[in-house]
């Protein structure tokens, strides 16, 4: 059989995705936003043409001469899991501003698994619906359960200065844009206070570079297109805090979307664990497994506002990939079209010949679940032994450094069933596609399925790796379905 994974240009549409052990979870990823099927849209939010690239549009711009404020936000439809850690990326630009004075107002990237909104503030819904307070309070002030990683370029009387970016949250409170000490106005709300995570300097940067576009008297210029990393390492032992990372437009390894290693944070590493009981959220536990660990999931999306001095400010792309197994169940395709299973930062295809056709009479789903391994463990406890001893499994990037097992299955309306086999003078396409800095080449790649699943029965499908210029795709052929996992050779160029 045949497996790939591939770097898409759109985002294809899930089906069914739960997460496995902990919360349900369907996989984001938007090389563009020409689908915006899985978003919820509040506000101002909707889809829009820049320079001919479809975006998630947060607020519309300039009103000649003033205009009415807007505030937005919008989220990914199903619950990510956030506490078992994550990375994220997304490109933003802020672009057409007013010209003159002081456009704005900001971007943020949230997470929230808010149950309520201060109404004081201005704040609306919650949940998906959940839509925070304008006028400064950048699409997020007001809700509760939150925590924020913004990006602002309109100075308030309770910003520093007009550009920069900080983590903000209140834990499981009404979250604010307030960096710093005494009580503000946010709508009817005269004692808003802040929410700068743990009150320290080192949750805010106000020395980067221009966000958003420069203003003389008369003319504003767009802004540079904004490149962001975010990346939560759950805790690793007893006692131990998680990690948030935040890099703001680094220098990524080619063909990637992963920050050069030793590049700096825009912020530095902030000790921080996202579910803890005392200051963290109080996240999403309803599919955990009693007893669970760094188990919890939430919405996770963006927000926004403009005061009348407004500025087009847009969402160009976005990946989120979690460092958790995650199941995919998708309708097989017909003969030659390739069923996707997209993991944010890594995807599997499986493509059936020509001639195969699916709901003949019942539909067929295929369920692949991918499960982070770490290198050394997955030799010792899956190749140690085997014929394969002298190769590794490949590393994919975005995933908190760990390979990737898929595991396939199948079923139709009536529960399990074997998944559709060929012969072998007519086999099935599998293929993964992802980045890595593992030294895998087309010489020393390798494709392994071991069946039955779990097991070290392991036999090579490999039939090519092509090494991209986004990611690399490594492919095999076979008939039927298993564990299946890239690997390549360590002694071999």
């Amino acid at each position: 059989m045949r497996s790939a994974i591939k770097f898409p240009l759109v985002l294809f549409v899930v089906t069914l995705l739960c997460f496995a052990g902990s919360s349900a979870a369907q996989q984001v990823r938007f090389e563009d936003f020409s689908s915006i099927a899985n978003l919820q849209l509040n506000g101002s939010s909707h889809q829009a043409t820049w320079l001919s690239q479809k975006v998630l549009r947060l607020t519309d711009g300039p009103f000649w001469p003033f205009g009415p404020p807007q505030v937005a936000s919008s989220y990914f439809q199903v619950k990510q899991p956030i506490a078992s850690g994550f990375t994220t990326w997304f490109e933003f630009q802020m672009h057409n501003p007013t010209t003159c004075c002081a456009p704005g107002d900001g971007v943020a990237f949230i997470i929230q698994n808010s149950t309520a909104t201060d109404g004081t503030m201005g704040a609306t819904g919650a949940g998906l619906t959940a839509l925070g307070a304008g006028r400064g309070g950048i699409g997020y002030a007001g809700i509760n359960n939150s925590l924020v990683v913004e990006f602002d370029i309109l100075g308030n009387p309770w910003d520093p200065n007009s550009n920069h970016v900080a983590v903000q949250s209140c834990g499981q409170s009404f979250n604010t844009p307030v960096h710093l000490p005494g009580d503000y106005t946010i709508g009817n709300n005269h004692h808003v206070e802040s929410c700068l995570l743990f009150q320290s300097q080192q949750s805010i940067n106000t020395t980067i570079p221009m966000l958003g576009g420069a203003c003389t008297t008369r003319i504003c210029q767009n802004g540079p297109v904004n490149t962001v990393v975010i990346e939560y390492a759950p805790p690793t032992g007893n006692g131990n805090s998680g990690t948030l990372s935040i890099w703001l437009n680094p220098p990524l390894m080619e063909g990637t979307h992963t920050p050069k290693p030793g590049t700096p944070t825009v912020v530095p590493p902030i000790a921080y664990t996202i579910n803890d009981p005392g200051y963290g959220l109080a996240l999403d536990t309803s599919q955990c497994q009693p007893g669970q660990k760094n188990c919890g999931a939430g919405w996770v999306g963006f927000s926004a506002d403009q005061p009348s001095n407004g500025t087009t400010q847009d969402i160009l792309a976005w990946e989120f990939t979690p460092h958790v197994a995650t199941l995919i169940t998708k309708q097989i395709q017909n003969g030659g079209t390739p069923t996707t299973f997209p993991f944010g930062g890594h995807e599997a295809d499986v493509t059936y010949p020509a001639g195969f056709q699916n709901c003949n009479p019942n539909c067929i789903f295929m369920n692949v679940l991918a499960t982070p391994w770490n290198q050394a463990t997955f030799f010792k406890q899956r190749l140690l032994g085997t014929g394969f001893a002298n190769e590794v499994c490949v590393t994919y990037l975005q995933t908190g450094g760990n390979c990737i097992v898929y595991s396939v299955t199948c079923q139709d309306q009536s529960g399990p069933v074997m998944c559709p086999t060929e012969p072998p003078d007519n086999e099935i396409l599998i293929q993964s596609s992802f980045t890595t800095t593992d030294p895998i080449s087309p010489t020393n790649a390798d494709f392994l399925e071991g069946e039955p699943i779990g097991s070290s029965n392991w036999f090579s499908i490999f039939t090519s790796y092509n090494p991209n210029d986004y990611d690399g795709v490594v492919s095999g052929k076979g008939q039927g379905f298993s564990d299946l996992v890239a690997t390549f050779q360590r002694n071999k160029p």
